[in-house]
């Protein structure tokens, strides 16, 4: 996030100046929407090509524009400080709180209040929490990724239910040889958080008016996080596909479109590997970490009532299934956020059952302004007590004092 962010100035200059020329040319046409994605030009094309329904049913015409995710952010600051965003922007989870507080996205539950609601019913409790900064809503889930538990099926019949038999589990595969791999988050916030909120812990209080992470729960569940490298979890990255089909780290936790990568880069251990939901804590709960993008609205736009509509047709049900059909086929492995969705979502049922638990027990990123630049506390203390076997509570202590310098409320 800061190398995204620190964008040289002179670079940045003449950016804007090229997009301020741009918008002195010819207006977007009034009877269309341009919508920026964040990922695939295959993607991009499945919305251009679902739209055409869109086109038909209100006359406006949909140009959807795929943009990479390694200069998205930094596009999104220059177009801002051109003044030539688009109508839409799909972004990652945290962005929209950022660009809302600098002005240039719609508060959509100030704009669109009833249809808003509606929306958050409609998806998952955890990622709808990450999209609120306070009372305001600057974007909406477009799709989400979840932590899940991979498992040779072959080497270990029954996958680890709870914190204890986890242990176990990682005790007698280092006995064999073998271990686990915490494929997404290693060594930093990501990995931690579902042992954080496993064991009753939080980044802030429930009001996110103050930071709760250094407290006994935060301290336990770092021990136990830490404590899981020295039992056969490598601190270095070794890929789930080949771990799993040698069969040298028959366990591991990692992101959901791993079962894409799974099926496609090892056939040769197809039906030996399945998935399940991560382990409960001591509070009992088997809370995952969930990401995606959300869908907001840039004030500039001309067309912002169409655009919600536009975002609310993205949102249904129909079109969310032909979404993730598509990117199936483009390896793109997102899963739709609308729970309405699930029922008759073209998944194998052992798979999509365990995902559609998963995400109902997740939560993301803490909905706090200078949360991006804060994790980098979090992240200090944890690989201090893995890599130097510094004191959890101790590092917890000094993550929080730096944490509180860059804290913000709303």
């Amino acid at each position: 996030m800061y190398l995204r962010r620190c964008i040289p100035l002179a670079a940045l200059f003449i950016s804007v100046l090229f997009l301020s020329s741009c918008g002195s040319g010819p207006k977007t046409p009034k009877k269309a929407i341009t919508i920026w994605l964040v990922g695939s030009e295959a993607q991009a094309r499945t919305i251009n090509g679902l739209s055409r329904a869109f086109t038909e049913s209100t006359g406006y015409t949909v140009d959807c524009q795929a943009i990479s995710w390694g200069n998205a952010h930094s596009k999104y600051l220059t177009s801002i400080a051109g003044e030539v965003t688009p109508d839409i922007g799909t972004m990652g989870l945290t962005w929209g709180m950022e660009f809302g507080e600098l002005g240039a996205m719609l508060d959509l539950r100030e704009r669109f209040p009833e249809d808003v609601a509606v929306l958050e019913n409609k998806n998952f409790p955890g990622l709808v929490e990450s999209t609120r900064i306070g009372t305001k809503v600057y974007g909406v889930p477009f799709d989400l990724s979840e932590h899940i538990m991979f498992y040779r099926k072959d080497m270990i019949p029954e996958p680890p239910d709870s914190w204890e038999s986890l242990m176990a589990v990682l005790k007698d595969l280092k006995s064999r040889g073998k271990g686990m791999v915490i494929d997404l988050g290693s060594l930093d916030w990501i990995g931690f958080s579902p042992f954080l909120w496993q064991a009753g812990g939080d980044y802030f209080s429930k009001g996110y008016d103050s930071i709760t992470l250094n407290s006994s729960e935060g301290a336990k569940a770092l021990g136990f996080f830490g404590s899981l490298y020295s039992e056969g979890v490598p601190k270095t990255q070794v890929p789930i596909e080949q771990g799993m089909r040698t069969g040298d780290y028959p366990l591991a936790i990692s992101g959901n479109w791993k079962i894409t990568s799974m099926t496609l880069s090892a056939p040769e251990i197809s039906g030996k590997w399945g998935i399940a939901m991560l382990p409960k804590g001591p509070s009992g709960k088997r809370t995952a970490f969930v990401g995606g993008r959300i869908m907001g609205i840039f004030k500039r736009s001309m067309n912002a009532p169409v655009a919600w509509e536009f975002i609310k047709f993205l949102s249904s049900p129909d079109i969310q299934k032909k979404l993730y059909q598509a990117s199936i086929e483009t390896e793109d492995s997102y899963l739709p956020p609308n729970m309405d969705t699930w029922r008759d979502l073209p998944m194998d049922d052992n798979f999509k059952n365990v995902l559609e638990m998963q995400a109902k027990e997740s939560k993301g990123p803490p909905p706090v302004l200078g949360w991006d630049s804060m994790t980098r506390f979090v992240n200090h203390a944890i690989q201090r007590v893995i890599l130097q076997k510094a004191d959890p509570a101790a590092e917890l202590d000094k993550a929080v004092k730096g944490m509180r310098e860059e804290f913000k409320t709303v």
